[in-house]
């Protein structure tokens, strides 16, 4: 979150053409895609603890410049409020706000075919990264 705030914030004149993808991925994650013109793609996964609270993590997928048929892809879909706070990663009383209006897919997965395999290896290692605090946090577990 970070790091795109950064990005954000040091080109103003893109700020107009940042996009924001959120979907399902093929296990039921939660998947939201931030596209910057020129910059790259960040990639935020997670699953929810309760209705207010989401324990994701999240990374650069790509740092290359992003074809016109990926762009075009982050446009389909319904529109979407979205809003995600994440703690600051150095100081303990800021947190990271990225809020406004993006697309909702059913699934990511049209988008995610066009990411190099390199790429989507970053996607897996999200999932194993969600799965393992999901078992940390206790949210696998059964009911009685």
């Amino acid at each position: 979150m970070d790091e795109m705030r950064r990005y954000y914030m040091r080109y103003p004149k893109l700020r107009r053409e940042w996009r924001v993808l959120a979907g399902k991925d093929e296990y039921g994650s939660n998947d939201l895609f931030f596209y910057a013109p020129k910059l790259g793609i960040w990639q935020v996964k997670g699953d929810l603890k309760s209705p207010y609270e989401l324990v994701g993590a999240g990374v650069r997928v790509s740092a290359r410049k992003v074809d016109e048929e990926l762009t075009t892809l982050m446009e389909f879909g319904i529109p979407m409020p979205f809003s995600l706070i994440s703690p600051h990663p150095k100081l303990r009383d800021h947190v990271l706000v990225a809020a406004g209006l993006g697309r909702y897919q059913e699934t990511t997965k049209q988008l995610k075919e066009h990411l190099t395999s390199r790429e989507r290896k970053k996607d897996m290692e999200l999932s194993m990264w969600i799965k393992k605090m999901r078992r940390e946090l206790g949210l696998d577990m059964e009911y009685l």
